[in-house]
């Protein structure tokens, strides 16, 4: 056995662990996908029953009830979103999370619309406040597919280098 032999081998067990790696690598982002596709899914359908709700309640107050002319406009006072999004570090990769506004102006939106507003406009308001859940788990999927695409550009690389 020689020097070259010995050479060899070790390129030999290195390409065979590279390739195992791009495997698995290559597994984990057929699952990621599917993942973002359930929640993309979910956003979907959240979306569609919040909008039904929306029409509900619009049919039982009446169309001028709930409509764009109840919405805030540039001369409204200033308030503060309810929920609000914050980056965090889990693991070395930043994460999307949802979080409730502890600040003093926020606004119920609900009021926008009266006092005594029915159920379904409150079920509207929880499901679309769901839906921003989803967003962000999808965002936090996003993230985690276009790192492991890092990965598999990488190991590619190597894989090249180890073949020359």
């Amino acid at each position: 056995m020689t020097l070259t032999d010995t050479g060899d081998e070790t390129t030999e067990i290195n390409m065979n662990r590279v390739c195992d790696l791009l495997d698995k690598t290559l597994i984990n982002q057929l699952h990621l996908m599917e993942e973002k596709m359930r929640c993309e899914l979910n956003i979907e359908s959240s979306i569609n029953s919040g909008s039904i709700h929306l029409a509900k309640s619009r049919y039982i107050m009446g169309q001028n009830a709930v409509s764009i002319a109840r919405l805030p406009v540039e001369s409204s006072p200033e308030f503060s979103a309810s929920t609000v999004c914050e980056i965090t570090e889990v693991d070395n990769m930043k994460q999307f999370r949802v979080v409730e506004n502890d600040a003093e102006n926020t606004v119920n939106p609900l009021h926008w619309f009266g006092v005594l507003v029915p159920q379904n406009l409150h079920k509207a308001k929880s499901i679309f406040q769901n839906t921003i859940n989803f967003v962000a788990e999808c965002a936090n999927i996003q993230m985690r597919l276009l790192e492991n695409m890092a990965n598999m550009d990488m190991l590619n690389e190597y894989k090249k280098t180890l073949k020359s």
